[in-house]
């Protein structure tokens, strides 16, 4: 299993293999416009040699793919850092600011990314406890530069970013001020997943924090690898879910992740309305044989007449394991086999 280095809510990893099962590697196409973690494109069969389009509405995710994709060294080297609040606080402050002017660079420019910012956002996320990083909600405070854009501060009565800390006789929570995930006290680099090559096979130990980050840029490496070929986008999840294009190379696997309707927001970029919208284009293109579609969400969420429903157990993270997890399977979809035995 090849995974993200950094947490992620609803990241579908235990459900790869599933997906895929369904999807098919003959795929000559595969689309996935709520990339998150892309658990499931990293994944995929060995088998797959098809076009792929992996998309995101937030910046700071796709900078960080396509950051990987072009330089995974500097991306390494950005979020090899020791846990400090200090420097959390004061990146996350920069990331938000950021964010404005980097989204619409990514979106004008298919090849544009930001190597530092990529690595500090996963360096981030790793710390940050719950959601809502780099989602700008906060006790900000919007004031003009000196060109008149709009930039946010901490602020409290006009104390900008020196505004009083809270004390700590709470037990460190203080005003429910986010403090950093310490976990290990190694940030990204709390698990690194075995590559399976130098020889010695999914058993070699890589290093920790100890070996300058080697390890790490290992791993980011290997990501790197598997990003090869694709086309990473960054914008409103049906500018690549245009038929025609999706469907150029022969068969075309879909994989539409979007934000729950069910849950309450946890992303930077999040509506429980998309679920909805999206439903409806499953609907409208539910007959298309070249189209294998698979819809994610929770049990009742979706009433789709036709399609294969089946359930999955989430791995945990911050809401503990989930037996409500569904996937829907659209009819073009490859069709389980059964036993004999089961007849």
């Amino acid at each position: 299993m090849i995974k993200a280095p950094f947490p992620w809510f609803g990241g579908k990893s235990r459900a790869a293999d599933l997906i895929w099962s369904r999807l098919g590697a003959d795929c000559g196409n595969y689309v996935e416009p709520f990339l998150g973690s892309a658990a499931v494109w990293l994944n995929r069969p060995p088998a797959f040699d098809g076009w792929a389009a992996l998309n995101d509405k937030d910046g700071n995710i796709a900078n960080f793919w396509r950051a990987m994709q072009a330089d995974p060294e500097t991306v390494a080297a950005a979020a090899h850092y020791p846990v400090s609040e200090a420097d959390l606080h004061a990146r996350h402050l920069w990331l938000v600011n950021n964010l404005p002017k980097l989204t619409p660079r990514l979106m004008a420019d298919p090849e544009y990314f930001e190597a530092r910012t990529a690595g500090w956002w996963a360096w981030g996320v790793c710390l940050w406890i719950g959601g809502g990083w780099c989602s700008g909600d906060g006790p900000w405070r919007a004031e003009p530069d000196a060109d008149g854009v709009p930039v946010l501060t901490l602020g409290n009565g006009g104390t900008g970013v020196n505004r009083q800390l809270p004390h700590l006789g709470d037990g460190g929570k203080g005003v429910n001020r986010k403090l950093p995930h310490l976990g290990n006290g190694t940030g990204v680099n709390r698990k690194l997943p075995h590559l399976g090559d130098g020889g010695k096979g999914v058993n070699r130990k890589l290093p920790h924090l100890g070996d300058g980050g080697k390890g790490l840029v290992a791993w980011f490496e290997k990501l790197a690898e598997q990003l090869k070929g694709a086309r990473i986008t960054c914008g409103d999840w049906d500018r690549i879910c245009s038929v025609g294009t999706m469907t150029r190379n022969g068969v075309c696997g879909v994989l539409l992740d979007p934000p729950y309707s069910t849950t309450d927001p946890v992303y930077a970029n999040d509506g429980r309305e998309i679920s909805a919208t999206v439903r409806e284009w499953c609907l409208e293109n539910e007959s298309n044989p070249r189209l294998r579609i698979a819809l994610c969400g929770h049990a009742g969420e979706h009433d789709l007449h036709g399609w294969e429903c089946v359930q999955w157990q989430s791995g945990g993270g911050y809401q503990g394991a989930d037996d409500r997890e569904r996937i829907w399977f659209s009819p073009a979809c490859i069709k389980p086999q059964r036993d004999l035995f089961d007849l």
